[in-house]
């Protein structure tokens, strides 16, 4: 069985604690400051109502076992979610059969790419307290308190005699200090007290815990990418305690909400995937969970609701609201990040990060393309790599417009494969030399030959950061009543997402009627009713499904040909690809 080195040095350092009794009540409550560099501060009081009674028997911390007496259901349901396994189902990605995937099995990103060569760098963030991902995970591992506790902290010790000594592309000679590992090659932890509040033992935090805060979601995904803001554009440390401007949802001052609330864990899997995320282990929120699918008291606005267009158009204007959010990373211009490989600095590549962003559209139908490792990858517009982007088509009835942050990087292709490389990224962070990186990415993968660094992209879903209502978009910033909207002239580019691309026949309204002269507004309305917007906004047809005959015979007997065949089949709700081809 795997050992439990936190709670041997927990034993050492906080001793038997017997003083602690269900009749002497001591809680420690994270306190929010928004005007605090870090976003929070602390605060000890007494008699807490949030206290579970039960909790308060807890006189000795032995790590998770601690918990897991109790709640041996609730560690095995958490075992084997993506938190714990960093890996599950992905019956949302169109290039996979639904098969396991995530960080620990092919994941790859735009940001610091391979998380799996990053050694102890990149695990330690996460649930598992041994912090050793390319490990299967036990029970024992699952540290509850990383979800159940904001004022407990961790870190995983450094081992003096497990270095690495490197020469740097400024040609000095660096070492590199990696984890402590036991017998078993288990990366050890222990309680970091110097980040908790002062005095408190670890019976102490076990007795305190809670259900997870806004704090303790954002303890690891505010600095997602290697920094404030930097990685989603839609959360950052100020998400803890938002001003309304920044996040009606999560501010005090309006909706008050945590993110459990749209997130629900069902046996501690949680739903929400985004665009550039492989997994789905739950039901994703959804607006209408909580708002009726007409929230609005004006109709105009309550058809956008219900058609393509989803809340996050209109009620996110921007982003990298709290904090400039990384729009592009080089990995050939290495900058220095003193934060990264635990204090001991890194290069990472260099990182344009913009403020208070507006975010281009795409159509969205809940899946996606996600690059794999080890994956065939072609090039897309303008010679870019796309590693991850929305699936969906224009009014095909599933997919609505949504907004996203693009994010953009350099990357090695395998010349021959025409895989994206892994790099063995940690050798970038030590060296700084990209090229060496990839080369040694290459060796692992077992990967001859040559490369070249092809520019890549990834589509990321903003859905954080709701503004008041009062800043929604009126009707003049995205139209302009000519029917024809240039792109670039409103908020939509109407152009770029299809609503523009319509038959000569219904341009000329003569698809199912004679030739009319009436209004852009005035036409909508006449229609709305009746058709669905699939009905008119459509390419060209490029022929038939199949012969005539065989088609008109499929739904009832041979009729001759009419003019007001179109209309007829309109009303009766037969969709134009029922019979053509696009």
């Amino acid at each position: 069985m795997k050992r439990i080195a936190l709670a041997i040095i927990c034993c050492l350092l906080v001793g038997p604690l017997n003083s602690v009794t269900a009749h002497a009540k001591k809680t420690f409550t994270l306190e929010n400051d928004r005007d605090s560099d870090q976003g929070h501060q602390w605060r000890n009081g007494n008699d807490s109502d949030d206290v579970i009674e039960e909790h308060l028997g807890i006189t000795v911390y032995e790590g998770p076992l601690t918990c897991i007496r109790c709640h041996r259901d609730e560690a095995q349901h958490a075992l084997h979610s993506v938190h714990m396994q960093w890996n599950g189902p992905t019956p949302d990605l169109i290039n996979t059969d639904g098969e396991d995937l995530g960080k620990a099995n092919r994941g790859i990103n735009t940001f610091c790419t391979y998380a799996m060569s990053s050694r102890n760098t990149c695990f330690s963030c996460h649930v598992r307290l041994d912090g050793n991902a390319p490990d299967d995970p036990t029970v024992e591992d699952v540290d509850c308190l990383m979800c159940h506790s904001d004022i407990y902290r961790r870190k995983l010790l450094l081992d003096p005699n497990n270095t690495i000594t490197v020469t740097n592309f400024k040609n000095e000679e660096v070492t590199y200090l990696f984890g402590l590992k036991d017998e078993e090659g288990n990366y050890i932890s222990e309680p970091d007290f110097e980040n908790m509040p002062a005095g408190i033992t670890m019976a102490e935090v076990a007795q305190n815990v809670h259900m997870p805060t806004r704090y303790t979601c954002l303890r690891c995904h505010a600095a997602a990418g290697g920094g404030d803001w930097t990685k989603r554009g839609d959360m950052g440390w100020s998400s803890v305690n938002p001003s309304a401007d920044e996040d009606i949802h999560l501010s005090i001052d309006g909706a008050d909400l945590h993110c459990v609330s749209c997130h629900e864990g069902n046996h501690h899997k949680i739903g929400g995937r985004g665009i550039d995320l492989r997994q789905t282990e739950a039901e994703k929120p959804t607006c209408q969970k909580c708002h009726e699918n007409a929230p609005h008291n004006n109709d105009d606005y309550n058809r956008h609701a219900a058609g393509q267009v989803s809340c996050q158009v209109c009620h996110i204007r921007q982003f990298g609201k709290g904090g400039e959010t990384e729009m592009s990373r080089n990995w050939l211009q290495p900058t220095w990040n003193g934060a990264f490989c635990y204090g001991q600095g890194g290069w990472v590549g260099f990182e344009i990060k913009e403020l208070n962003v507006s975010p281009e559209y795409v159509w969205f139908d809940g899946t996606s393309y996600v690059y794999n490792v080890g994956d065939i990858i072609e090039p897309g517009d303008f010679g870019i790599y796309h590693m991850a982007y929305a699936n969906g088509q224009p009014f095909d009835g599933q997919s609505s417009i949504v907004p996203i942050k693009r994010h953009y990087t350099n990357i090695a292709l395998h010349d021959d494969s025409e895989q994206i490389i892994a790099p063995s990224i940690m050798w970038m962070f030590m060296t700084g030399i990209f090229d060496e990186a990839v080369t040694k990415g290459m060796l692992d993968k077992g990967l001859e030959g040559s490369y070249s660094i092809i520019n890549a992209d990834a589509e990321m879903l903003i859905t954080h950061g709701v503004d008041p209502r009062e800043h929604a978009p009126r009707c003049h910033e995205c139209h302009d009543n000519s029917g024809h909207t240039p792109d670039g002239s409103g908020m939509l580019p109407f152009t770029e997402l299809g609503y523009h691309e319509l038959p000569a026949s219904v341009l000329a309204c003569t698809l199912c009627h004679e030739p009319e002269n009436m209004s852009w507004r005035a036409m909508h309305k006449e229609h709305r009713e009746d058709l669905t917007c699939s009905s008119c906004h459509t390419g060209e047809p490029t022929g038939l499904k199949t012969d005539l005959y065989t088609l008109c015979t499929k739904c009832h007997d041979n009729q001759e040909w009419e003019d007001d065949s179109h209309l007829e089949h309109l009303e009766e709700d037969i969709a134009c690809t029922d019979c053509h081809t696009f």
